[in-house]
């Protein structure tokens, strides 16, 4: 407040006390990570969206029409709209509770534990439709209507590598291959997919409670960057489970051909992950 009364002073105008004022308080200090997080995002999002209706169908799912874009591209969406009610509701709100934004900050802290429980419930459901073995009425992604909806994983595997790691409709085919006919790698979508969603759930709840019991000035960095530490250590332990999975895989594939022969690292089966 200090700062505000002496540049005014020295500029002779309140208007530019007004202003310092607003750039300096609470609210503003956590719209403006907020704005450049947002800025990032629409760049990603544009970014995909270009590739998923460009004319050739080169990214987008196997027999998708032009402007159905992907699954990962949906579930964007919804975490993207959920998030911003959130951010959105929290900032329009101000100080309304008179406790020095203390409530604003908390709740503006909340995105990754609620982006968490998100994923972790749209895994729950896919898990649960999958094991009910229900056939979908629609297309679903690179799938007809009629199949049984796959677990979490395959779609979040399918369309991050073939589309933001340039695999392509290539990619897709062999991993819709792979998944159709090795149990062992069917086994392995469905454990992964099981993982993450216990994880994510453990995740979001235990980080909206620390946010909520932690002081005041600390929990806006551990709310948004907390998760990132637990997660590398997931995807560190997944990227060993994959090779495991997948040596396994190998070997039972090779135990099974009748001249002992290893597999042809370009049949659509051989392992697609490994190193």
């Amino acid at each position: 407040m200090a700062s505000h009364r002496w540049i005014a002073s020295r500029v002779g105008s309140p208007s530019i006390s007004a202003y310092v004022h607003v750039i300096t308080n609470n609210s503003s200090v956590l719209t403006i990570p907020t704005a450049v997080l947002g800025v990032f995002t629409a760049i990603a999002i544009v970014e995909r969206i270009w590739k998923l209706t460009k004319k050739s169908p080169e990214f987008r799912p196997l027999g998708s029409p032009r402007y159905a874009l992907d699954i990962f591209q949906w579930g964007y969406f919804g975490a993207l709209i959920i998030i911003s009610a959130l951010i959105t509701s929290t900032l329009a709100r101000g100080d309304a509770d008179h406790d020095d934004h203390e409530l604003q900050t908390r709740l503006i802290s909340l995105p990754a534990s609620l982006l968490m429980f998100f994923l972790a419930t749209l895994t729950a459901l896919s898990l649960i439709l999958n094991g009910l073995n229900i056939k979908l009425p629609f297309r679903f992604g690179s799938l007809e209507a009629g199949n049984v909806l796959r677990p979490a994983v395959y779609y979040i595997v399918e369309d991050v590598v073939a589309v933001d790691g340039n695999g392509g409709a290539e990619y897709r085919e062999a991993f819709t291959a792979r998944y159709n006919g090795s149990p062992i790698f069917r086994r392995m979508i469905w454990t992964l997919s099981v993982l993450w969603m216990v994880a994510f759930y453990i995740f979001s709840i235990v980080f909206a409670i620390i946010v909520f019991q932690l002081p005041k000035a600390a929990v806006y960095a551990v709310g948004w960057a907390g998760p990132f530490p637990l997660g590398g250590l997931m995807a560190v332990w997944t990227i060993f489970y994959v090779r495991f999975v997948l040596e396994e895989e190998e070997n039972v594939e090779v135990g099974k051909s009748q001249d002992g022969g290893r597999l042809r690292r370009d049949d659509e089966r051989a392992p697609l992950l490994s190193s």
